[in-house]
């Protein structure tokens, strides 16, 4: 745990990162905001989570979309160091607790994203921030990234451990009809999906393992997107999922004795 905390990255995965969910959450913003637009208009039905929050009124909602979509923007461009970053989680959090309507996995994993963006070095490179780039940045972030990724295909692979899915019934209520996937198929579709996420969820972290989990990860997200009817959401989900790719892929940490003797040396040249 030491080594995690004390060790160092180079901060351009996680600006990569940062630009794709940047660009993630100004879709997402255009998914929420419609939602609440019809909810506040009070022609349509309210699913309050907090007290009395169904009477959010529109310019409000108008007020809150318009401000994502800065933080998003602000998030792309790498403007005002971490700042948009943790406005872009805060907003997504406000946005779940508004309307029961408002809520998906996508929603939260952006959230989740995005905070631990905030807490990173992500800004420090591929920004138009005048500030001074670090050459390192913490790594611990970067680590929480990993772990939110992966964890993610762990549980949904033990979700879906079920005799509905197994069944193969969820799968063929969602596939387009011109896939050639017969029923027979189906259970076999299935269980193969489960093994896809399971693996993904284990080999991320194996480097050896790591480059034929690219490929694994690919054809799944690709194969949501194609062959899934209704497949939009899923296309920023896979964006985020891909987000956390480039952190794998690149966002190697330092040593910790590596990176604690820098630290030091930096010390000792500012002194």
């Amino acid at each position: 745990m030491r080594g995690i905390l004390t060790a160092t990255v180079d901060p351009r995965p996680l600006a990569a990162a940062r630009i794709i969910i940047g660009l993630v959450a100004v879709g997402f913003s255009f998914e929420w905001g419609r939602i609440l637009l019809r909810v506040s208009s009070g022609n349509f039905l309210a699913l309050p989570v907090i007290g009395d929050w169904a009477s959010i009124p529109s310019p409000l909602v108008a007020a809150l979309f318009a401000v994502s979509l800065g933080a998003s923007l602000a998030m792309v461009l790498g403007l005002a160091n971490r700042f948009p970053a943790l406005l872009v989680a805060v907003i997504a959090g406000v946005v779940l607790l508004v309307d029961e309507q408002t809520y998906s996995n996508h929603l939260v994993l952006l959230m989740m994203m995005a905070m631990w963006l905030s807490l990173s070095g992500a800004h420090e490179a591929w920004s138009l921030s005048r500030s001074p780039k670090s050459a390192r940045v913490p790594y611990w972030p970067a680590f929480l990234v990993k772990v939110q990724i992966t964890s993610l295909y762990a549980w949904t692979a033990v979700a879906k451990v079920n005799e509905q899915y197994l069944s193969g019934e969820v799968m063929g209520t969602y596939l387009h009809d011109w896939v050639p996937i017969s029923s027979e198929l189906l259970p076999l579709a299935a269980v193969l999906s489960i093994l896809a996420e399971a693996f993904l969820a284990v080999a991320l972290w194996i480097p050896q393992l790591r480059k034929s989990a690219y490929v694994v990860g690919a054809g799944l997200h690709v194969g949501i997107v194609v062959l899934l009817e209704s497949p939009a959401p899923l296309v920023g989900f896979g964006a985020l999922m891909l987000a956390g790719y480039f952190i794998f892929a690149y966002g190697k940490p330092d040593a910790p004795s590596t990176a604690a003797s820098s630290h030091a040396s930096a010390l000792t040249t500012r002194g």
